[in-house]
């Protein structure tokens, strides 16, 4: 994923008030093992649970080609064991399943970045959420995912066409402003998935991430922020 002007340009409206010139947004997102009937292989999460962190020069928004960071170590701490990001683009780190990144409940994970100076943000990883999918669903109409009540931030949401593997609806930001938005906020716990994301009959995995968000309140020198979940799929017929 690549920083285009425009996101910058949101990013300097976003950030004008921080003083901390290190900006780094992250996403740790496990997968719950999917129902028997259900393979992964060949969609977007057929490589597992996943880490994405974004990082930016807040202190250098008035050139903005150069805002995005890549000379910082990223490592996600996990009960004692450690998983670096890679950086694949400019300013976007990242590790998967491929990379030994597993998921638990209930475990105490870090977010460590070092650049020039270590900066640690910590959550303890939550229960999945407990959302009612059914199995069968009407073409050509929305479907309403609801959260509300359970222990989380914020509800996201990702529905993948299973006869081919292409991914039909996403709410989960990739941006680094979307990215801040998230972290930073408590949302409504329901959603709802536009009709024209079930606009053909067939089968289809409907992805549910329950999400909370790490408190970042307690860093100096960068802005630093990080929201964790599982993601539990359902199987669900459309005709």
């Amino acid at each position: 994923m690549l920083f285009g002007c425009a996101d910058f340009l949101a990013i300097a409206d976003t950030f004008a008030d921080l003083t901390a010139p290190l900006v780094v947004q992250a996403t740790y997102i496990g997968v719950e093992e999917p129902p028997e009937e259900m393979s992964l292989k060949g969609t977007s999460w057929a490589d597992g649970s996943r880490v994405q962190a974004l990082l930016a020069d807040a202190g250098s928004l008035d050139d903005l080609q150069s805002a995005p960071v890549d000379d910082a170590a990223v490592a996600l701490e996990l009960d004692g064991d450690v998983i670096d990001l890679e950086s694949d683009s400019a300013g976007n780190f990242s590790a998967s399943a491929a990379d030994g990144l597993g998921w638990a409940e209930g475990v105490d994970a870090s977010l460590v970045i070092d650049r020039g100076g270590e900066a640690l943000l910590s959550l303890m990883t939550p229960a999945p959420p407990q959302a009612r999918i059914a199995s069968e669903h009407a073409q050509n109409q929305p479907m309403e995912v609801d959260l509300t009540g359970q222990a989380f931030d914020n509800v996201m949401v990702t529905v993948l066409r299973l006869e081919d593997g292409k991914t039909v609806y996403d709410s989960l930001p990739t941006d680094i402003v979307g990215l801040y938005e998230l972290t930073h906020s408590v949302g409504a716990l329901s959603i709802e998935i536009p009709a024209e994301s079930f606009g053909s009959p067939g089968v289809y995995a409907v992805g549910v991430m329950g999400l909370v968000n790490a408190d970042p309140d307690s860093y100096q020198g960068v802005n630093l922020a990080l929201s964790a979940g599982a993601i539990q799929f359902s199987v669900v017929t459309v005709r």
